[in-house]
Order: structure tokens, then C-alpha cells, then sequence
């Protein structure tokens, strides 16, 4: 069969990395697949027996959805697959009745799954990456049978030794995002040399110079190591000699960088709240947990993970490498396409008309001053409650 991911772009690891994956195992199962981007590749995906394309438009662009439609006209597919791409979106509607148009979810914001509700009539299927994401709109389905649960599944590479020594070293990925828990980090690293950890800290992702600058004020700052954005290749050598990923999230979807650090070696230690950690984790099998925004029983945790961290060791790789292969994943991905080619054709609502350019949303958060959105980024930022009570109003 012609199967086709389509995905917004490949500067994101999250989304690009889970299509990648698809479209490896699609093609090791002898499908003629591509991944379509609707904006220019940065060229770090390399494709083995698949096709990479790019609509080479910009982001928000309006003639985004004729010129997916022109795409597929002179490229014919039997299954397309929407991720978190709402430019290409706008054209469910208007596809031709002999394409089986499924819609990935790999968010609980509603502005990830509204347009799945819009457009269940001409949809075959709708996956969601975790029970987490099914949950805020399953109940909401007009035919809930059309929604299936594939967990994201990864590319893992080869496992460390289980007694090779470690470091009573961390990892956070967050950047200075405070809906990752960059602010909760900056509280925790005092308290830990405080009581007298002697660890380091390496700290991923985008870290702005403001955010950079607080970090700089940190006690034992020579311990932490901040890298900004690198290769995930980078992520994984580093988790394989670390004990403790810190995962404090508000939200969570899913887990990618819990399920790659876990393949490596790292105890999870995360926020006692409702994300999809929990659908990862087993609580003192295979990671810790700790009481929202209490962060002396945060770092208690941390040190027991250290200390104990041979007992947590082999479950904690077997957890993630046996249940997130992306092997598993692709089982559930082949039984759903099984599935939906014996359904017979869907007549879309607007097949056949010229589809309208797309508007993109209005963000009502990007139209304060610059010097406003700051404060309540930092206000939010710095209180783990408001946060998760806050936390799917992204793109408000």
C-alpha cells in the first residue's frame, strides 16, 4: 500500500521523531511510504527505503490545503496520516473518497483534537498516542469506535551495560519551559546541595539568556551543564551514564524523552499528577513520584534513586524497551490499517470544491505586549499548581 505521514516539520523531535519511526517500520514492511512536511526539511531525518518530501511552504501558509491536494493528485496514496499539522488539516474535507484519512492526536490540548471532532464524518480513523490525550475528547465521539490508542513507540539504540558504573548525575530536557518545570529545577537544585548531593546536572533544551542568567546564580553552578539543543544522539550517551531523569512536566501527553531516557538507564522521578508519565512509570518499580510542587519530598526522592539505583536499574529498561519499541507501536499501527481497508469509500462533505485558503488561528496570549506575556509566563512558571491547572490552555 501508499502510505504518507504528513507532519508540520522536522525541527520538533517529538512529533518528527514518532513519523519517523512509522514510516521505517512502514517501509521494512514492504509499503511504499513517504513523510511530507509542509515546510522545508532541515535534512537530519535520513530516510532507508522511504520517501522524504516537503511542500516547502512557510508556516500558517495559506494555500497550504490546495497545495496538499495537488500533492496527492500527482501522487496517489491509499492512507494518509494527519500529525499535528493544522494548515494541511484544512484540507480533510475536500480528499478524494478512495484515500483513507486517519488523524493522529498527540496532544490533551483542545486545539490538538478539535479539529478531529469537526471532521469525524470524514475521517476512517483517529489515533491518540495515550489513554492521557483519548480521554480529554473520547466521550465526545459521535462513533467512538473510530478512535484507537497506538502509544508512541521509539528507536532505541543499543543497551548499556546493566553493571557498568554511573554518576549520581541528572538530566532535564525542558529547556526553560516552565510547563516542563524549568522554574521547579532552579527550587530543587538549591535544595539538593543543600543536602549535600554531589551530582551534576545536565540540563537540554532552548535556554533563553534571561532564563540562562538565572541559572548563573545557582550554588555549585560548575555542576550544571547546560547544552541548549543538540542531536538526540547527544541525550542518549548522556542518559546511559546518568541515575535520574527529571521529569516535571505539568503536562505530558505521552513521553518520548521519559521512554529514551528509561531505555538508557534513567530512574524517572516526576510530578504526582494525571500525564502520561503515569501510563509509563509503575510507581517504585520503574520510577518515582513525588506530591506536586513539594519539592523536599522531590529531592528525597531524587537521593533514594541514587542511592538505590540498582534496584531500580534493570526494571526501568525492561519497562521501556519491551512496552515503546517502536516495533510495538507499528503492531498496532498495521492492524488499524488492516482495518480500515475494507471500509468502504467516504463521500467527504466537500469533495470536488476549491478549498478554502487557511486562516490561522488567533492566539489571544501573542497579542499582549511582549513585556506582559513574560510576567505571566514567570508567574505561572513559579507555582506548580497553577501551572497543571492551566496547563491545556497552550495556544490560548
Amino acid at each position: 500500500m501508499k502510505l504518507c505521514w504528513l507532519i508540520p516539520d522536522d525541527r520538533s523531535n517529538g512529533v518528527a521523531s514518532v513519523a519517523l519511526s512509522c514510516c521505517q517500520q512502514a517501509a521494512e514492511a514492504g509499503h511504499e511510504t513517504t513523510l511530507l512536511m509542509l515546510v522545508k526539511s532541515t535534512n537530519w531525518i535520513t530516510s532507508r527505503g522511504f520517501r522524504v518530501s516537503s511542500l516547502e511552504l512557510s508556516g500558517s501558509a495559506p494555500e497550504a490545503p490546495v497545495k496538499l491536494l495537488q500533492w496527492l493528485q500527482n501522487n496517489p496514496q491509499d492512507v494518509v496520516f494527519f500529525n499535528g499539522c493544522g494548515e494541511l488539516e484544512a484540507a480533510i474535507p475536500y480528499l478524494p473518497p478512495n484515500l483513507k484519512c486517519v488523524f493522529v492526536v498527540h496532544d490533551t490540548a483542545p486545539q490538538y483534537w478539535r479539529k478531529a471532532l469537526a471532521e469525524e464524518d470524514n475521517l476512517e480513523a483517529i489515533i491518540a498516542v495515550s489513554e492521557t490525550v483519548a480521554n480529554q475528547f473520547r466521550y465526545r465521539l459521535k462513533q467512538p469506535k473510530k478512535l484507537t490508542v497506538i502509544c508512541n513507540g521509539c528507536v532505541f539504540p543499543e543497551q548499556p551495560e546493566l553493571n557498568a558504573a554511573r554518576h549520581d548525575d541528572l538530566i532535564f530536557l525542558g529547556g526553560d519551559s516552565s510547563k516542563k518545570g524549568a522554574f521547579d529545577v532552579l527550587k530543587l537544585w538549591k535544595q539538593l546541595v543543600q543536602c549535600e548531593f554531589t551530582g551534576r546536572l545536565h540540563w537540554f533544551g532552548n535556554v533563553s539568556s534571561n532564563f540562562r542568567a538565572k541559572i548563573d546564580r545557582m550554588p555549585a553552578r560548575e555542576r550544571i551543564q547546560v547544552y541548549g539543543r543538540v542531536k538526540r544522539e547527544l541525550i542518549f550517551s548522556t542518559a546511559a551514564s546518568a541515575k535520574v531523569l527529571l521529569m516535571l512536566s505539568r503536562v505530558e501527553p505521552f513521553g518520548m524523552a521519559t521512554i529514551e531516557a528509561m531505555s538508557m538507564g534513567c530512574v524517572p522521578v516526576a510530578w504526582d499528577v494525571d500525564t502520561g508519565t503515569k501510563e509509563i512509570v509503575v510507581a517504585n518499580q520503574s520510577g518515582l513520584f513525588a506530591p506536586l510542587g513539594n519539592i523536599q519530598v522531590l529531592s528525597e526522592r531524587i537521593l533514594y534513586a541514587c542511592d538505590n539505583y540498582r534496584a531500580f536499574s534493570t526494571a526501568v529498561m525492561e519497562r521501556a524497551r519491551s512496552n515503546f519499541d517502536r516495533a510495538v507501536m507499528w503492531k498496532g499501527y498495521a492492524s488499524l490499517i488492516e482495518r480500515i481497508s475494507l471500509l468502504e469509500p467516504i463521500e467527504r462533505n466537500k469533495k470536488g470544491q476549491q478549498p478554502t485558503p487557511y486562516k490561522p488561528p488567533i492566539r489571544r496570549f501573542q497579542l499582549l505586549p511582549p513585556s506582559v506575556r513574560s510576567v505571566i509566563r514567570e508567574t505561572v512558571g513559579r507555582s506548580p499548581h497553577l501551572g497543571y491547572w492551566l496547563r491545556d490552555l497552550r495556544g490560548w
